[in-house]
C-alpha cells in the first residue's frame, strides 16, 4: 500500500513541473502607476507667479489699509486713483478649492499663505482690526485737538529780573503760547503777571505787568497725579509795568526770567 502511494506522488510531481515552468515564464500584463504630486508642490513657473502675486497683493493691502474708506494720496498730498486688487494666478483658486479648510489652515510655505490669503480676501480680519484702530485713533485725535488749547496755557511763577539794578520779583501770572518750535514756544498775546517792586520808600508794593517772550521746555513732571501730567518750562521775557515811574527808567521794559508749567501734551 505504501509503495502505491509513493508511485502516485512521484507521478503527480512529474506532471506538475512543466506547468509550473510555463506559469513562471508567462509575464503578467502591467500598467504604469501615476502618483499625484504633493498638494504643496509647485513647479518653478508656479512658484515664480505665486511670489510675484504675493508681493503685489502685499503692497495693495498696505495701501488699502492706509487709505481705508478715504481717498488715496501721493507723497505730495494729491488725490490719486486707487490701485486695483491684483488678480491671483488662474491655477491658484482650483488648487486651493481642492483642499480642505483644515489643511489650508496648517499648510506651510507660500502656497499655504496664498490659499489663506485668497480665502480671506473679501473679509480680511486684519483690515477690519486696522479700520477699528484707525477710527479709535481719529476719535482720540479729535479729543486731543479739543483739549490742545489748555496745553498752551502756562502758569508763571518764581520770576526775577536778570539785567537791571532794580530787582523785580514775579509772583504769579499766566501766558498763552502760540508757536511751537521743538522745545521752544513763543507767546504773542501779552501775558499777565503780578510783581513785587520797590516803592521808592524802602519798601515794596504789588504791581501788575504784562510779558512777551518765549518758553523752553525742560521736562515733564507730576503734579497731584500718579503719572507725569505737567510740563516745566524756563521762560525768558520782557515785562512792562502798568503805570508808575519805572517805565521812564526802562522804556524798553525789564528783562525777566522764571518758570512756568502747562498741561502735558500727549506724546505720539
Amino acid at each position: 500500500m505504501r509503495s502505491w502511494l509513493t508511485v502516485i506522488f512521484a507521478l503527480c510531481a512529474t506532471l506538475a513541473c512543466p506547468y509550473q515552468a510555463r506559469a513562471q515564464s508567462t509575464l503578467l500584463p502591467s500598467r504604469p502607476l501615476t502618483l499625484s504630486p504633493a498638494p504643496d508642490r509647485l513647479s518653478p513657473d508656479e512658484a515664480r507667479q505665486l511670489d510675484e502675486w504675493l508681493h503685489d497683493v502685499g503692497r495693495w493691502q498696505k495701501a488699502d489699509k492706509r487709505w481705508h474708506n478715504e481717498p488715496a494720496h501721493d507723497p505730495f498730498g494729491r488725490i490719486i486713483k486707487r490701485t486695483e486688487r491684483p488678480e491671483p494666478p488662474e491655477w491658484l483658486a482650483p488648487r486651493c478649492g481642492a483642499l480642505a479648510p483644515e489643511i489650508i489652515a496648517e499648510m506651510p510655505g507660500t502656497l499655504g499663505t496664498a490659499c489663506r490669503l485668497l480665502t480671506h480676501l473679501d473679509s480680511d480680519p486684519t483690515a477690519a482690526a486696522i479700520a477699528t484702530a484707525t477710527a479709535a485713533q481719529r476719535a482720540d485725535n479729535e479729543r486731543t485737538k479739543k483739549g490742545s488749547f489748555f496745553t498752551r496755557v502756562h502758569i508763571d511763577g518764581l520770576w526775577t529780573t536778570t539785567s537791571t539794578d532794580v530787582r523785580l520779583y514775579g509772583l504769579v501770572g499766566s501766558h498763552i503760547s502760540l508757536v511751537d518750535l521743538g522745545r521752544m514756544q513763543f507767546f504773542g498775546p501779552p501775558g499777565i503777571i503780578l510783581l513785587s517792586v520797590p516803592d521808592g520808600r524802602g519798601s515794596r508794593e504789588i504791581r501788575a505787568g504784562y510779558t512777551w517772550g518765549m518758553s523752553i521746555r525742560l521736562g515733564d513732571i507730576r503734579l497731584f497725579s500718579p503719572t507725569k501730567n505737567m510740563t516745566l518750562f524756563l521762560t525768558i521775557s520782557k515785562v512792562w509795568l502798568t503805570g508808575g515811574t519805572y517805565d521812564s527808567l526802562e522804556p524798553g521794559g525789564f528783562d525777566i526770567a522764571g518758570f512756568s508749567i502747562a498741561p502735558r501734551k500727549p506724546r505720539r
